[in-house]
């Protein structure tokens, strides 16, 4: 060898020493290396220095370093193997200090023995020579190493055996604690079916795939069998995995939800398995079932709450293309009623009939219904409005027939579905608004939602855009009315009525806005208003002079609710300083409905400090006759049909005479209102009543016009000669000179 193995650390030894160093490191390698040689990649030359007992086959001799290399690799290494050993004694590589790192290289290959056999060999090279030399000369040293990777095999072995047996018992404790059956198969052909399965679902599985028994011995259930198809639909085209949750029958008969997956597992050995799992998922299935039913159903009737009735419709009219479509809203008319009467039972028991009915008159495919709360009910229909009709008069003819001991009357609204987006809530309140037109109605019981009711509505969402606005910038108005004297023409009152002066409509009449106020609350606020304006033009007519006539305020029923409704009217007459007789209180017959006691209350407590009261709309309802005997009013004013009736027909001038004669029996003032000929005016005179308001007369005019012909021309309504001949029958007071007829 070229250069002598040094220790790392410490003097040079002497000649001798160093050979005796020499000696045993030469020692120790034989004794872990079986061969080890010197190659001089340089000279291309190798030079054999060990070899141990003969156990490996020589290099072949003859032949340079590179080619000998190439000759073991050829002959004496295990193919696979020749790439890692031929890399390993590769000069280029062996240069490479990142190669040679830990101080030498190595690798383990099978190396060919003398008896014809491969055995592990490790081979270990160590350079000897500097970079700088010039040459590259290196020991090559080679470990019989068999023994030690069958060990390590085992070894190895040993720990997948262990982690199978670990795996296997967890495996089988999970499906142990999870109630999960295993099933195996190949191809078509069962490879494996957990004995637990034959003995809990009913069904033959001698030799027979699973599928195949649950479709062929009735195992699945009917209904599921949508949900079973398209799942073995996907493992026929190749799925990995798959999953369904069907209703399978046990062996006592009763059909339970199970769970059924399974998995792909390529084997390269035994080619494509399935595996298939089953989890009982009874109880967890019906539980969520139940979840899911409060969460979308109505508990009492089974029909769709609100919330789902809104998605399920709203798919319903995207799918129904150019079918038309109709959502039916309905209710019940005086449930609460046979909620009171008959108990909370009875009433259920009407709504679970109701439900029923309509679940059989509709198409299960294209139509649903729901109970939004109550006894409401809606439906989205397919079909135009012949169809509509026919449910309609179905149901309601059902249900007329339903007991004997109530009357069943439905009430229904119907709006047509024009635009598809049309979210279905908006939808619902359309329908809504139809039928409030018709509730309580004894000509019709539905209605439809349409354009003129579609412009109603538009116009009360404009009006009540604006009422507040209107109300701050003084565009309500006063208008009077005259109440005449009918024998003398002269005017003895007048009526407050409101105009709303709008900047871009015009002159808006009161019927348009009044009953939206009415509705909202808002007719508190311009009622007060209108009280205000007359006490100031009161107070303007008192300071000119003019001894001014009564004028009527309408007063809602409204104010009743309000603890200070007194005080308020006696701080406005105080704050204007009128005579209190000169406001006179109308109510309407709607008032006399909220609280007769609190009413009765108010009422005298308010005459006690000078006011009057006047029962508007007189004979309009149906309890008049009572109200003249239980209230205190001061004025009765006949409606406009009263006049109409008696000038008509005998039985109306029979009624309007006697209602006239009880009211002045009673002491009170009569006056009658829409008077429009003087046929009529002639009529009532003759019945007793000389008190008249209506177009006759004079329509509603402005304060400034009512003063003009009030107080500064003093003039009076022209009178018919054969009123006054009336009147002077009747002894009623005449005009001294009949003006001229100007108004």
């Amino acid at each position: 060898m070229k250069q002598r193995i040094q220790t790392s650390a410490g003097p040079a030894l002497s000649p001798a020493a160093d050979e005796v160093e020499l000696a045993r490191y030469t020692c120790v390698l034989r004794s872990i290396f079986d061969e080890i040689f010197e190659a001089d990649f340089t000279a291309d030359t190798y030079r054999l220095i060990h070899m141990g007992d003969v156990l490996f086959c020589p290099p072949p001799p003859g032949m340079g370093l590179a080619d000998t290399l190439q000759a073991i690799a050829r002959t004496l290494i295990e193919p696979e193997h020749q790439g890692t050993f031929l890399r390993l004694l590769n000069p280029a590589a062996l240069r490479d200090e990142e190669s040679l790192r830990q101080g030498y290289a190595s690798g383990d290959v099978r190396k060919k023995c003398l008896d014809g056999r491969y055995r592990w060999a490790r081979f270990t090279v160590f350079p000897l020579s500097d970079a700088g030399s010039g040459q590259s000369l290196h020991m090559v040293c080679v470990q019989d190493v068999d023994e030690q990777k069958r060990a390590a095999g085992l070894a190895r072995e040993n720990a997948l055996l262990q982690r199978q047996r670990l795996d296997e018992m967890r495996y089988k404790t999970v499906l142990d604690h999870t109630n999960t059956l295993v099933f195996e198969w190949r191809a078509t052909q069962p490879t494996y079916t957990s004995p637990h399965i034959p003995q809990l679902l009913a069904g033959n599985y001698n030799g027979r795939r699973l599928f195949d028994v649950w479709r062929e011995d009735g195992v699945l259930f009917p209904e599921d069998g949508g949900a079973f198809n398209a799942c073995l639909h996907e493992l026929e085209q190749g799925a990995s995995s798959g999953e369904m949750t069907v209703r399978l029958r046990r062996r006592d008969g009763r059909f339970i939800w199970c769970r059924v997956t399974y998995t792909c597992l390529t084997d390269p050995e035994l080619s494509v398995r399935y595996i298939g799992t089953i989890n009982d998922v009874d109880e967890v299935t019906l539980a969520m079932q139940a979840l899911r039913f409060r969460a979308e159903y109505d508990p009492l009737t089974g029909a769709y709450n609100m919330q789902t009735f809104f998605e399920k419709a709203g798919e319903l009219i995207r799918r129904s293309g150019d079918s038309p479509c109709h959502i039916v809203r309905f209710d019940v008319a005086g449930f609460k009623g046979i909620n009171e009467m008959f108990g909370l039972e009875e009433g259920d028991r009407l709504l679970r009939a109701i439900a029923h009915l309509v679940r059989e008159q509709i198409d299960k495919q294209r139509e649903t219904f729901a109970r939004l709360s109550g006894d409401v009910f809606v439906a989205c229909l397919e079909g135009g409005r012949e169809r509509v009709r026919r449910f309609v008069d179905w149901l309601s003819l059902q249900l007329r027939e339903y007991t004997q001991s109530y009357r069943v009357m439905l009430f229904f609204g119907i709006c047509p579905v024009e635009k598809r987006k049309t979210p279905v809530h908006v939808l619902c309140d359309w329908a809504h608004l139809a039928l409030k037109t018709v509730k309580g109605s004894d000509l019709t019981n539905y209605a439809f939602y349409d354009g003129e009711l579609r412009a109603r509505l538009l116009d009360e969402n404009n009006i009540k855009d604006q009422m507040h606005e209107a109300l701050e910038k003084g565009q309500f108005v006063l208008y009077l009315q005259p109440k005449v004297e009918i024998s003398t023409g002269r005017i003895v009152g007048a009526e407050a009525l409101a105009r709303w002066r709008h900047p871009t409509d015009g002159l808006i009449l009161p019927g348009r806005f009044v009953p939206l106020f009415e509705r909202n609350g808002f007719i508190v606020r311009f009622d007060e208003y209108i009280w205000e304006e007359t006490c100031k033009m009161l107070r303007l007519w008192l300071d000119k002079g003019y001894r001014p006539t009564p004028v009527s305020i309408n007063v809602s029923r409204m104010h009743f609710n309000d603890d200070n409704f007194c005080d308020k009217l006696l701080r406005l007459t105080g704050k204007y300083n009128l005579p209190r007789h000169l406001l006179e209180l109308e109510l309407t017959e709607s008032a006399f409905f909220e609280s007769e006691k609190t009413l009765i209350r108010v009422m005298k407590e308010l005459q006690e400090q000078g006011f009057v009261f006047s029962m508007d709309d007189f004979g309009t309802g149906y309890s008049s006759l009572s109200t003249l005997r239980s209230l205190p009013f001061n004025i009765v004013k006949l409606d406009r049909t009263f006049i109409s009736d008696g000038t008509d027909n005998e039985r109306g001038q029979i009624v309007a005479r006697n209602t006239i004669t009880m009211a002045r029996q009673l002491r009170m003032k009569i006056i009658a209102e829409g008077v429009e000929t003087l046929e009529q005016a002639h009529f009532l005179l003759s019945i007793g009543c000389n008190y008249a308001q209506g177009y006759y007369y004079s329509r509603p005019v402005d304060p400034a016009e009512f003063e003009v012909l009030s107080f500064v021309q003093e003039k009076a309504f022209w009178v018919d000669p054969g009123i006054r001949s009336e009147a002077r029958r009747l002894n009623l007071p005449l005009a001294p000179v009949s003006p001229v007829r100007e108004y």
